[in-house]
């Protein structure tokens, strides 16, 4: 494709999408997708956007821009690739670049992170400003929206746009201006948000390379307490651990992301310092790195080490030798009287843990046979929600939504995917569906269909002409309502032709 832009240094690619629909001065938004992806369907995603190998091939072969490029420079991706192992590294970087939906922010721990990302859109007006003197126009960088580095390390701290992050319409690519993007008074940034962009910015850097496996981040975390005397032999002093975290950043600081450690079970850092069998945000092992390493440290440099440890296989111990037959029935006897009451988890649970682990020392395979044989179901978990009751409520606030809008000719299309963004819980309501009749009946009847939405903007703007006493043409009624012969539905079609007669 001849005129796509080329992204600018640490631009987000999102932005440069967002560019080139202003250059080509396309309004539509669907209009955007079909130019530069060829489908009307993909979301325009700030962070982790896919289809990057359909964006590379916009790009003449001289320029010399590959998928590759455009994940490790233009995305958000560094900030996960070196925490998450490298089969899953492997596997998120197969469905980025290929042209196809993905489920990336579920697999990459996003959604479930414990990190929040900013809300809105973020600027640095100071960057704005020479953004726009040294290329005549602004765009998104990428340090800009992470989570933790909330200023800018020249100009202060970040504000917020208009702009959503995750907007109801989930086609738009919005470019950064001056509009959007106002100048105001930057009041200076904390030195931790100093501290975390340094490291931020550093991670944004990283090229594709080795990553640390999680049993390798378990072992350098061990050796890393061990350092700073945070143990008892091969114990982590877990309070001593959170006492030095704390001084360092802060409880207020940590509190703002969620951060600030419970004396409860689970917690983070607990787990950050135990086994690790899930992967952590980028911020919580800054968090601790920056506490309890000496300044100057490099993550590059971190990750060379990691990458270097070669966790020893978990011993596994043989079977003791030489027990009496009498005494070993003895003990098969207790287990099985015990385990057919109670079941394998729940007797090891209720005071024979210790019959449990004599035979576990000495009669493995007859052990396993048996706890096998005797398993039992867990009860049944009980639901936390009244589902009746939430679907109750949430079609009464669908129901008033529905009257609000019903006479604005100007709202958005009101999709399934609308009603859902106005809803306190959204996700919950979206995923259990087959147990809320009452809200699913409503989205059967109410949700507006395409041909519905085409029809409204048609007249809409053919009262806005018809106000001026002007003819109506056919060309004129398109444009006004953003449609185009190709994206005509048939009724909307037969609605110009029969009702409007044009």
């Amino acid at each position: 494709m001849l005129g796509f832009p080329l992204p600018y240094c640490d631009e987000l690619l999102y932005s440069t999408i967002a560019r080139y629909g202003i250059h080509s001065g396309i309004v539509s938004p669907k209009e955007l997708l079909q130019e530069v992806f060829g489908d009307t369907k993909i979301i325009a995603t700030l962070d982790l956007p896919g289809h990057l190998k359909r964006i590379a091939d916009l790009y003449p072969e001289v320029v010399g821009i590959t998928p590759s490029d455009l994940l490790y420079e233009h995305t958000l991706f560094p900030l996960y690739a070196p925490f998450i192992g490298k089969k899953r590294r492997r596997y998120l970087t197969r469905e980025l670049m290929a042209n196809r939906k993905s489920t990336v922010h579920l697999t990459a721990g996003v959604a479930a992170s414990r990190i929040k990302q900013p809300a809105f859109l973020r600027y640095c007006p100071g960057c704005i400003k020479e953004q726009i003197n040294l290329y005549g126009e602004c765009y998104w960088r990428r340090d800009w929206q992470v989570a933790g580095a909330e200023s800018c390390s020249v100009h202060g701290l970040l504000v917020e746009s208009d702009i959503r992050r995750h907007d109801m319409h989930r086609h738009l690519f919005q470019a950064a201006s001056e509009s959007a993007c106002p100048s105001v008074v930057q009041q200076p940034g904390s030195w931790q948000s100093d501290l975390i962009l340094n490291s931020v910015r550093e991670l944004l850097k990283l090229k594709s390379g080795s990553v640390p496996e999680l049993c390798q981040w378990s072992l350098w975390y061990r050796n890393l307490a061990a350092d700073n005397h945070l143990n008892r032999g091969t114990q982590v002093r877990h309070d001593l651990v959170v006492n030095r975290i704390v001084e360092f950043w802060g409880e207020m600081w940590l509190g703002q992301y969620g951060l600030l450690p419970n004396g409860g079970e689970p917690c983070w850092l607990r787990n950050m310092f135990r086994k690790h069998r899930k992967a952590f945000s980028y911020l919580e092992h800054l968090v601790v790195l920056h506490a309890l390493l000496e300044s100057g440290w490099k993550l590059a440099d971190v990750l060379r080490i990691v990458v270097g440890f070669n966790p020893a296989a978990k011993a596994f111990n043989e079977a003791l030798k030489g027990t009496d037959k009498a005494q070993l029935n003895e003990y098969r006897n207790k287990w099985l009287a015990v385990v057919a009451q109670h079941g394998t988890k729940r007797a090891r649970r209720h005071g024979y843990g210790s019959i449990y682990a004599w035979l576990y020392r000495r009669d493995r395979d007859w052990l396993m046979k048996i706890n096998e044989a005797h398993r039992k179901p867990e009860y049944e978990h009980q639901p936390k929600v009244s589902w009746a009751q939430r679907d109750r409520r949430a079609v009464r606030r669908l129901i008033d939504l529905r009257e609000q809008s019903e006479v604005q000719l100007k709202a958005p299309r009101r999709s399934m995917n609308w009603y859902l963004n106005q809803l306190e819980h959204k996700a919950s309501v979206e995923k259990h569906l087959d147990v809320l009749p009452l809200c699913s009946l409503f989205f059967a009847r109410y949700c507006e269909s395409i041909f519905e939405y085409q029809i409204r903007r048609i007249t809409r703007t053919v009262i806005h002409i018809t106000r001026d006493d002007e003819p109506l043409k056919r060309w004129q009624v398109l444009r006004g309502a953003g449609l185009s012969e190709q994206r005509l539905t048939n009724l909307a079609r037969r609605f110009i032709e029969e009702v409007l007669e044009i």
